[in-house]
């Protein structure tokens, strides 16, 4: 249920008001009823009538939420120079105990309409559009709590065993919190919008700044406490980051064109998230206090042993004395103790490991081109990632760490004595030795791809019935590039090449018909 009001009010036509207040009401019920039976007397049919009655069983599940929210929004121009915004959210969620249930979440923006000054106008014509604006402000998210965090609740067991007979039992899984809150998601935005030449050519561009603070997260308690322990508000991750945008759009004799480019960029960091800092035996690591998300560790490695002497030579312990021989990949012994290992598994004591960067993709960027002549009309989306790490899984790279798993052609680039430089070490069977996660394993996972494709005609008609009749195909994503572990090709070093190719192609046929 929803309930709003607006008020416009004009002040000798310079100064505009609105004002907009309101409620909101929405509620969420599940009822589940379920039943089983096993050893049916017959199959001929099915009845609950007749099965074994020490299999029968039945439950119920009820789930319910609720939210209630008072909202209101106030904006204010002079002339259409001066623009300002407030809003005011007042938010109550059931998933919170009543003494926390309720919460205020303010924003603000402003603007300035630079277009519309006299000395812009004067002093540069072809500028359509000028805008400057800023905002700040906060909400609350409370999709990531549990339905009845704040009530300890029961749970039913019947695994219990008691003179041979099953035992029905009731226990609590979880500790109640009834401090748990909202999570809150901040945001800060400068930007600009510009428009040239009759808003022919149009630029936009956002720096913006965002923290989720009152994250939710399971403090580390040891284990002796018997039961588990809720989550609290102890988290905080900042974004920071960037947008631009740019479109030239035009018409020529008999048809307009339009060309799109946008691209973006974001960084983050977990501020605090629990003391978590484990970074374990290297690979990607979801979440690492202090540092981005998905950060990758490893080890860095220098090439394969050629013989036995550069491993007695080089006089490091790798992983627990493993059978390592020509062929295997070389680890380097970074923090001189001797031995390839994750010393305390921290990012204060990492050993041998390394930061090797995030597998968060970077500078998303987007084309869009489209042109219309003579009821002709196409269209085309290029999408891509300028810059992305990723580790592929060992059980993916090793063709013999299990007698599943298949080599691929690109395997035959293996370590021998006559290839002393392939792209893979030698191989034996039931180890991850030299797969170990590693800079050798670090893949490129920038791309450029046609996502979409599309070339129709508006079929020129007398408008009785039909007011408009289009054809057109369609393609869907269509081609990609990129540089990853792809086909072997022997001319290419390493193995490794830039692929080009079709994936999961979609290409269609349609009509569009108006009447």
């Amino acid at each position: 249920m929803q309930a709003y009001l607006n008020y416009d009010l004009n002040l000798n036509e310079d100064h505009h008001f609105k004002i907009m207040g309101g409620w909101q009401f929405e509620e969420y019920r599940q009822d589940e009823m379920s039943a089983s039976a096993t050893s049916m007397i017959t199959n001929d049919f099915f009845s609950f009538n007749y099965a074994d009655l020490l299999t029968k069983t039945n439950g119920d599940d009820i789930q319910t939420w609720a939210m209630g929210s008072y909202f209101g929004r106030f904006n204010y121009d002079y002339k259409d120079k001066y623009l300002f915004e407030a809003n005011l959210r007042y938010d109550g969620s059931s998933r919170l105990s009543p003494e926390s249930r309720w919460s205020a979440f303010p924003s603000f923006s402003a603007g300035w309409n630079l277009a519309k000054e006299a000395f812009i106008k004067n002093a540069l014509p072809f500028v359509s559009t000028l805008k400057l604006r800023a905002s700040w402000g906060r909400l609350g998210n409370g999709s990531v709590l549990g339905l009845y965090d704040y009530i300890p609740l029961l749970s039913v067991g019947t695994n219990l065993d008691f003179n041979d007979q099953k035992t029905q039992y009731l226990y609590q899984n979880e500790l109640a919190s009834s401090t748990k809150t909202w999570e809150i998601v901040q945001t800060s935005n400068i930007g600009l919008d510009l428009g040239l030449l009759s808003n022919r050519l149009n630029i936009t561009a956002d720096y913006y700044i965002k923290k989720n603070k009152n994250m939710l997260t399971q403090l580390p308690l040891p284990a002796i406490i018997g039961i588990d322990v809720p989550a609290i508000n102890v988290g905080e991750l900042k974004t920071w980051g960037w947008e631009f945008n740019a479109q030239w759009k035009d018409n020529f004799r008999n048809g307009s064109y339009q060309i799109g480019f946008n691209i973006s960029n974001d960084q983050n960091k977990l501020i605090k998230y629990s003391g978590q800092n484990s970074i374990g035996t290297g690979g990607t690591i979801d979440l690492l206090q202090g540092y981005a998300l998905n950060t990758i560790w490893g080890y860095k490695t220098d090439g394969y042993y050629q013989n036995a002497d550069d491993y007695a030579n080089y006089g490091v312990q790798s992983f627990n004395n493993a059978n390592v021989g020509p062929g295997d990949v070389k680890y380097l012994d970074l923090d001189g103790n001797k031995k390839i290992d994750a010393g305390g598994g921290t990012p204060e004591d990492p050993g041998d490991l390394v930061y090797l960067g995030t597998a968060n993709g970077h500078y998303l960027y987007g084309l869009n081109l489209g042109v219309n002549w003579k009821g002709f009309d196409f269209s085309a989306f290029f999408q891509g990632v300028g810059q992305r790490k990723f580790l592929i899984d060992a059980s993916t790279m090793n063709p013999l760490n299990a007698t599943s798993n298949m080599p691929w052609s690109i395997m035959m680039d293996r370590w021998t004595p006559d290839n002393r430089n392939a792209y893979f070490p030698r191989e034996y069977q039931g180890s991850n030795f030299n797969f170990e996660p590693s800079d050798k394993w670090l893949q490129n996972g920038a791309y450029i791809r046609l996502k979409n494709v599309q070339l129709g005609y508006s079929v020129p008609l007398k408008k009785s019935i039909v007011q408009r009749l289009r054809v057109y195909v369609s393609g869907q994503d269509l081609w990609e590039h990129t540089k990853v572990l792809s086909v072997f090709d022997p001319e290419v070093p390493n193995g490794v090449q830039a692929a080009a190719y079709p994936f999961y192609r979609v290409v269609a046929f349609g009509l569009n018909m108006t009447f």
